[in-house]
């Protein structure tokens, strides 16, 4: 991976290795304590030159974001993490099975062999997608989906839309709910979605629940930030 290909325009490049670090700081991905890769394991994984990661920790340093010791290497330091406020909405889910009908899915990896995991003592099958328009990516999507549905139509689960298949089969949902935050890409997201790294992205966390309250799927959707509008509409 070489980020010199993917930073965007005009942005210095250890500016773009200060920004995705600082980003999983602020995020919580790196915690209080952790300790960071050494200069060389970073300079590797991002494809830049040594003096750029330098200049990178300086800034953090700077920022109060970390602290270095000789011999010891570079910690993330105990910050106070920002908070979001939340504006609840409401929607159709039938609006959202409309959108997600004009995508395409093109599979990340091999899903014949997709990872079995435990949520609350139940199983539910892993899937990676990239959900496309048009042949182009506007979507990564992490899916968790019970397994005992995914045993129903494993075919059709591989190869389509999701939500779009639990309708199909007449899968009842009685709540679903989803949780919208903006996120940057970092450099996994910004290779697979085809943009600059550190660009502005929305963060979806989706869950559907049978009529007994049991979760019955979960993903987490992540758009391109010029992909995807939101419209409230406030009652007076």
């Amino acid at each position: 991976m070489n980020l010199t290909q993917m930073k965007r325009v005009s942005v210095p490049l250890h500016a773009e290795v200060a920004e995705l670090l600082r980003r999983q700081i602020l995020s919580g991905k790196i915690q209080a304590g952790d300790k960071l890769p050494a200069l060389n394991e970073l300079s590797t994984r991002f494809g830049v030159a040594r003096m750029t990661i330098r200049q990178a920790m300086d800034a953090l340093e700077d920022e109060g974001l970390i602290e270095r010791y000789a011999g010891r290497g570079t910690f993330a330091k105990q910050i106070e993490l920002p908070t979001r406020q939340k504006l609840n909405m409401k929607a159709e889910l039938s609006q959202l099975q409309a959108m997600v009908a004009q995508l395409e899915v093109m599979v990340m990896g091999n899903d014949d062999n997709a990872q079995i995991v435990d949520i609350g003592g139940r199983a539910f099958r892993h899937m990676r997608r990239i959900h496309s328009q048009s042949g182009e990516p506007f979507c990564h999507v992490d899916i968790n989906l019970e397994n005992q549905l995914y045993k129903m139509a494993p075919e059709r689960f591989e190869k389509e839309i999701v939500v779009t298949v639990l309708k199909d089969l007449g899968i009842s949902v009685e709540t679903a709910r989803q949780n919208v935050t903006i996120a940057y890409a970092d450099v996994e997201l910004a290779e697979t979605l085809n943009m600059p790294v550190n660009a502005p992205v929305f963060r979806v966390l989706r869950e559907f629940f049978s009529d007994n309250g049991r979760l019955i799927y979960s993903a987490i959707l992540i758009y391109p930030g010029d992909k995807l509008e939101l419209e409230v509409e406030f009652a007076i």
